[in-house]
């Protein structure tokens, strides 16, 4: 007896039926990949009320800076330079030199969109931004946030924004 192979007819409808099956399947593999990614990924950006903004209640007389904002900076980088000067560490001078480069380019810019003058100095911990203008709004505020976290990757919680005065 002989064994009839049978042989399939080719068809272009069979290749587009799985065709869109795989095409359907992949983007399902896709769109369910980006759900994972972007669940994880949902805290690190925070929502930021409005209201920590400002905080120049939290600072006591003591800490509120005093002189212009050229003999803070002045001091300041003293300070820096002997702590420079008496590491060993290379990475932790990279770090705090990067501080001061982030603090000079954050001034820079508040400056240049015509806000008040101000005296920023970032720590592991924060940032502090001390305006010299009496009473602080709210666009100012933000404005000023908004320039702060582009240039340090810090989140609004991190940030304290303080009048002089």
């Amino acid at each position: 007896m002989k064994t009839q192979f049978l042989k399939k007819k080719f068809s272009y409808k069979d290749i587009l039926y799985k065709g869109k099956r795989l095409g359907a399947l992949c983007l399902i593999l896709v769109f369910g990949t980006g759900l994972v990614v972007t669940s994880h990924m949902g805290n690190e950006i925070p929502v930021h009320d409005g209201d920590v903004l400002v905080d120049s209640l939290a600072v006591s007389e003591d800490e509120k800076p005093t002189g212009t904002f050229e003999e803070m900076r002045a001091a300041l980088d003293l300070e820096r330079n002997k702590l420079l000067s008496s590491l060993d560490s290379e990475q932790e001078k990279k770090r705090i030199t990067g501080y001061m480069e982030k603090e000079l380019a954050v001034e820079s810019l508040i400056k240049s969109k015509n806000l008040p003058s101000s005296y920023v100095v970032i720590t592991e911990g924060g940032v502090s931004v001390t305006v010299d203008k009496q009473e602080l709004d709210t666009n100012t505020v933000a404005k000023i946030c908004d320039i702060v976290m582009r240039e340090t990757g810090r989140s609004a919680d991190k940030i304290v924004i303080q009048s002089k005065y």
